[in-house]
C-alpha cells in the first residue's frame, strides 16, 4: 500500500536527517557551483552578482524577508493615511494605491517598470514619496504629484533606499540608505516642491559591533525612522551595541550624528517588524512586537516616547504589522494576516473596535485584461495544483488577488495555485511557466491579452515518470510554515502548497527563532503521521533543534513532546550550552 510505503520513507529520512550525506563521486570540474545565499548578516555584499540586493553588505535573507518592502503583494501592504484622513495609501500589485476605508474601493496611483511600495503622504497632501524596486537589484526613491498623477525619481544609483517619511512640516524627508558603503543608516534631507533642496545629513554612521552577530552581521543596522511632532527628533530602530536582534528603539535628534546623543526608550529583541509611529501629541508611540510572553506572533503595543513600560493593544494568534495613527489619532491602520494573506485593518484607538478593509474594487489607472487559466493532469483530466511563474507584457509579475506572492532567494517570482488562476494583467503577451515537482514536465505558455477582455486557456501537465514505482518519494526535510514573510500559514495551506509542488512527504518543523518558538501548537504526540495526512501525501510535524554545539538537528517521529529550546540557538560566546531535557524516544 502506498501510504505504508510513504511512512516507511519518512522513517528512513528521519534516520539520516541532520547528518551529512556526502557523495563518493566527485563533481565534474566544469560544474557551476551553486550560489552562496546569505542567511547570515556578514558578507552579503560579497556574494555572486545574481543574488538580490548586492548593495547591502549586512542583513542577509532575514532582512530581505522581514524588512525590505515586498515588491509584489496581491493585497495591501504599508498603510499611510492622507492628511485629511479620507484615504489610506498602500502598496499592492507593485503599485501605489489609495483606498477608501469606508468602501474598500482602491485606485491605482502609480505604475512603471519598477515595483512600488512604502508610500508616505506629505503633510499638505500634494505629494506621496515611495520606494521603487528595480527587480531585486536596488530600491530607489520616487515621488508622486498627487494632483497631476506625474511621478519622477529622487534617487538613481545601485544602493538601497527604504522607509521614506516626510517631516511634520513637509520640508524634510527621513529615510534609510546603504549609501555610500553598503551599511544601513538613517538620513534626513531637505525637500521642496517634490525635489531635493539640499544634501542629506547622516543621522547615524557606520559602526562595527566588533564581531559578527548571528544573522545580523558585524556592522550596526539603523532603520525605521519616525518623526516626533516637533520635527526636531526621530524615533529609530538600531542594534548599536546589541548582540541579538535588529535593535532597540532610540529617541534621537534629527541632525547629523544624532544617534550619538540619543537614548534608548525601548530595549527589546526586535526582528525588523517594530516600525514605530508617534501619536499626534508626541507622548506615545505604537509598534509591532513579539516580546510579550515571547509571542510567536507580532502584536501591537503602545509606550511613552520618553521610555517606560509598553501596553499591549492586541492579543492575536496571528500577526499585526506596520501600525499607523490616523491624523486625528482616533484610528490605527495596520496590516493583519488573520485569514492568511495580509489585509488592511483598522483599530479604534480608544474603543478597541476592529474593522477589516477588504478591497472591493480595483480601479487601475491603465488598461487591463483578465487571464484565466485551468491546470489539468493530462492523464486523468482532473484539476491539479501547480507553481506558477507569470511575466506580463511589461515584464513584471502579477498574482491573483487570493494568492500569496513569493520570491525565491535568487529572484524568481511565483505563486502557488490549486489549478485555477484568474489574474488581471496589462494587455499584450503574457508568459506563464507552470511547474509541478519532478515527475511532471513543466509547461510554458504564451497568451495574448486584450484590454477589457478575459482570455481563457487550459494547460495540461504530462507526467514523465512514476518515481514511487522505483521506490523514491518526493519531499523536503526542512519546512517552516511561519518563519519568514508576511503570510499567516496553516497546515492546510502547507498541504495545498505541497500538492502544487507534488511532494509525497511534508516534514514541517517546529523551530525557535531568537526568543520565539514557532508552530509548536501543531505538534501531535505519538510519532506518526499528522491527522491532516492524505492517502497520497504524508504530513509529519517534527522539530528543528538548535543547540550551539550540534548546529541544526532535525527530529521526526517524536512520541511525546518537542525538546525544550531553553538554550537553543545561542551564538558561541553569547550564552550557556544546551541543557534542555530530551524527551523524544528513539524510533523502533
Amino acid at each position: 500500500m502506498r501510504t505504508h510505503n510513504l511512512w516507511t520513507a519518512v522513517l528512513l529520512a528521519a534516520a539520516v536527517t541532520g547528518g551529512a550525506l556526502t557523495s563518493l563521486t566527485p563533481a565534474p570540474a566544469a560544474q557551476t557551483p551553486a550560489p552562496s545565499i546569505p542567511m547570515q548578516g556578514a558578507g552579503a555584499g560579497s556574494n555572486e552578482a545574481a543574488l538580490p540586493f548586492r548593495a547591502a553588505k549586512t542583513g542577509g535573507n532575514y532582512m530581505h524577508n522581514f524588512y525590505f518592502p515586498p515588491g509584489l503583494s496581491a493585497t495591501p501592504w504599508w498603510p499611510d493615511w492622507s492628511p485629511d484622513g479620507k484615504w489610506i495609501a498602500v502598496s499592492m500589485e507593485g503599485s501605489i494605491w489609495k483606498v477608501d476605508p469606508a468602501t474598500g474601493a482602491a485606485f491605482e496611483l502609480t505604475c512603471n517598470g519598477r515595483y512600488h511600495s512604502s508610500p508616505d503622504w506629505s503633510p499638505d497632501g500634494k505629494w506621496i514619496i515611495y520606494t521603487a524596486e528595480e527587480n531585486l537589484k536596488s530600491i530607489q526613491l520616487e515621488i508622486l504629484d498627487v494632483g497631476t498623477g506625474e511621478t519622477h525619481a529622487l534617487t538613481n544609483d545601485e544602493h538601497i533606499y527604504t522607509d521614506p517619511v516626510f517631516s511634520p512640516d513637509g520640508t524634510q524627508v527621513a529615510y534609510v540608505s546603504t549609501a555610500p558603503q553598503g551599511y544601513f543608516n538613517v538620513y534626513v534631507r531637505p525637500i521642496r516642491n517634490g525635489q531635493w533642496n539640499g544634501p542629506p545629513a547622516a543621522i547615524t554612521t557606520d559602526h562595527s559591533f566588533g564581531k559578527d552577530r548571528l544573522y545580523f552581521g558585524d556592522f550596526d543596522l539603523h532603520i525605521s525612522p519616525a518623526w516626533m511632532p516637533n520635527g526636531r527628533e526621530l524615533l529609530i530602530v538600531s542594534n548599536k551595541d546589541v548582540a541579538l536582534g535588529s535593535g532597540n528603539v532610540y529617541r534621537i535628534p534629527a541632525r547629523a550624528r544624532g544617534l550619538d546623543e540619543g537614548k534608548v526608550v525601548r530595549a527589546e529583541q526586535t526582528l525588523y517588524r517594530a516600525r514605530p509611529d508617534v501619536s499626534i501629541d508626541g507622548r506615545r508611540f505604537i509598534y509591532s512586537s513579539t516580546a510579550g510572553a515571547a509571542d510567536q506572533y507580532n502584536n501591537l503595543y503602545v509606550q511613552p516616547t520618553d521610555g517606560g513600560e509598553p501596553y499591549k493593544m492586541t492579543f492575536f494568534d496571528y500577526d499585526a504589522f506596520h501600525p499607523r495613527w490616523s491624523p486625528d489619532g482616533e484610528w490605527i491602520a495596520f496590516i493583519s494576516n488573520k485569514d492568511g494573506l495580509p489585509q488592511l485593518t483598522l483599530l479604534e484607538t480608544y474603543g478597541g473596535e476592529q474593522r477589516t478593509v477588504r478591497i472591493t474594487d480595483r480601479r487601475w489607472k491603465r488598461p487591463m485584461g483578465v487571464l484565466s487559466v485551468r491546470v489539468l493532469d493530462d492523464a486523468t483530466g482532473a484539476r491539479t495544483g501547480a507553481r506558477v511563474h507569470l511575466a506580463a507584457s511589461d515584464a513584471k509579475a502579477y498574482v491573483p488577488s487570493d494568492a500569496y506572492a513569493r520570491v525565491s532567494a535568487i529572484g524568481d517570482r511565483m505563486f502557488h495555485s490549486t489549478g485555477v488562476v484568474r489574474v488581471e494583467v496589462p494587455p499584450g503577451r503574457a508568459t506563464l511557466d507552470i511547474v509541478k515537482g519532478f515527475e511532471y514536465a513543466p509547461e510554458r505558455v504564451a497568451i495574448d491579452v486584450k484590454a477589457g477582455e478575459t482570455v481563457s486557456t487550459t494547460v495540461r501537465l504530462k507526467k514523465i515518470t512514476e518515481l514511487a514505482d522505483l521506490g523514491w518519494y518526493g519531499g523536503s526535510t526542512h519546512v517552516h510554515m511561519n518563519y519568514a514573510g508576511n503570510l499567516h500559514n496553516t497546515l492546510e495551506n502547507l498541504m495545498m502548497m505541497s500538492e502544487a509542488e507534488d511532494q509525497d512527504i511534508v516534514n514541517e518543523q517546529i523551530a525557535n527563532k531568537d526568543n520565539r518558538i514557532l508552530d509548536y501548537q501543531y505538534f501531535v504526540p505519538g510519532g506518526g503521521p499528522h491527522p491532516l495526512s492524505q492517502p497520497d501525501r504524508v504530513l509529519v510535524v517534527g522539530q528543528e533543534y538548535r543547540p550551539p554545539f550540534y548546529g541544526h538537528v532535525f527530529m521526526f517521529g517524536m512520541r511525546e513532546e518537542p525538546v525544550s529550546e531553553q538554550h537553543g540557538h545561542v551564538p558561541q560566546g553569547e550564552g550557556p550550552g544546551c541543557h534542555g531535557r530530551l524527551r523524544a524516544r528513539p524510533l523502533r
